[in-house]
């Protein structure tokens, strides 16, 4: 389809939000939400993506240092590729999102350039 353009979903969450460990239970439940979200819009998310692990690493011109950085007042975690009409209908699937169901939490919808 010529008019499908393609969105990184960009999954943040508080920082200090993750410091709760959910159980196997819960865990159920929230790949269930996932496998749910992506059934509902199986042709536009094309790639579910991942979560992010906490720790990494920055890498600078000259310089590496441990991160993310714990003064950070959101975290990055985690990604979805979408390939839809625009930019409205992006923000449409998103807002059914699993993630924003942690309070704070929040979808960053930006489109790929496609170099």
């Amino acid at each position: 389809d010529m008019a499908a353009q393609k969105y990184l979903f960009v999954y943040r969450n508080p920082a200090g939000a993750d410091a709760h460990q959910p159980s196997p239970a819960e865990m159920q439940q929230i790949y269930a939400q996932w496998m749910a979200w992506k059934e509902k819009f199986k042709s536009e998310i094309i790639d579910l993506g991942d979560g992010l692990k906490p720790a990494g690493k920055v890498v600078r011109a000259g310089a590496t240092t441990d991160g993310p950085f714990i003064e950070a007042k959101e975290v990055l975690g985690g990604y979805s590729i979408v390939q839809t009409t625009g930019i409205e209908r992006a923000v449409e699937i998103s807002k059914s999102c699993p993630v924003l169901a942690m309070p704070g939490a929040s979808v960053e919808v930006r489109e790929l350039a496609g170099f």
